[in-house]
């Protein structure tokens, strides 16, 4: 398996049978609860929910959506058993990886491994324990950290994926999710199934305005070396989104704003001779 996240997560893949190959519904948390994923709280938790709805004084920093409005959280306290599932057909391409997003919040008194405290989390596929630990304060991710699991051996069958998390103790331990999807590429582009475009094409980014991330989407007709980078007003690279060979099709990608100040931006994208920009606003 490819874990480029400390593994944070408990993800099932089983084998369940044959049917037509779809992506991940709601990925991104945003059709919020009961569209995709199906909720399980031993202590009766809402797990899907806006920053505002996780807010509390005890968890800083505060964790805000990697984008859009909602979020997927699991763990808890007080020996807390919770889930998100679901069951898809991955489609028959290869290679396959299943990409999340993920960022923790531990209680100031949730030490390391081998106390029994916090929340145990553990990664499985096809019934094999792949990972086993315990989120941990003193190395939490307090920024949102991309992870990728190979799933490629199991392209084209239907999986059944869970991300479980069980509270070892009374104090609190969170695992925040967001932008869960499958791709085949070890990036930050997700190649969208659809037909192939006709047109290179750099649309707007949305949410527009946005704080602090936001998601731009493209098109190329043809395999192309593909630039997408930030500007400011005078025409200053500011950030490098994207520098890569791509195949044709239809690409979404996110840039994270975070340490950029309010104002207007562009985005440049080039690919072969064609050139085309976007304004973009940063609006904190």
């Amino acid at each position: 398996m490819k874990n480029i996240l400390q593994a944070y997560c408990f993800i099932t893949i089983l084998i369940v049978g044959t049917l037509h190959a779809q992506g991940i519904v709601n990925g991104d948390f945003e059709l919020g609860r009961n569209n995709g994923w199906t909720e399980y709280s031993q202590g009766g938790y809402t797990l899907i929910g806006t920053a505002e709805f996780f807010a509390s004084t005890e968890i800083t920093p505060a964790v805000t959506p990697r984008s859009g409005q909602y979020m997927g959280r699991i763990g808890g306290y007080n020996y807390e058993v919770c889930s998100l599932s679901q069951t898809i057909m991955l489609p028959n391409t290869t290679p396959l990886y299943l990409r999340l997003y993920a960022q923790d919040r531990n209680s100031t008194t949730s030490e390391c491994a081998g106390l029994w405290v916090g929340a145990q989390i553990r990664v499985y596929v096809a019934g094999q324990l792949l990972y086993d630990s315990y989120l941990c304060y003193y190395s939490q991710h307090e920024t949102w950290t991309a992870g990728y699991f190979d799933l490629t051996a199991a392209a084209g069958q239907t999986v059944q994926i869970v991300f479980q998390a069980d509270a070892a103790s009374s104090v609190w331990s969170f695992l925040y999710l967001d932008d869960i999807s499958l791709t085949n590429s070890l990036t930050d582009v997700e190649y969208e199934n659809g037909p192939l475009p006709t047109n290179f094409e750099l649309k707007q980014n949305y949410p527009n305005p946005f704080n602090p991330t936001t998601t731009i989407g493209f098109s190329i007709p043809k395999g192309s070396f593909v630039n997408l980078s930030i500007v400011d007003l005078l025409g200053r690279q500011v950030a490098s989104v994207l520098s890569e060979n791509l195949p044709a099709g239809t690409f979404t990608t996110y840039w994270n704003a975070s340490g950029f100040p309010s104002g207007i931006y562009m985005a440049r994208l080039q690919a072969g001779s064609f050139i085309a920009i976007k304004k973009i606003i940063l609006l904190r």
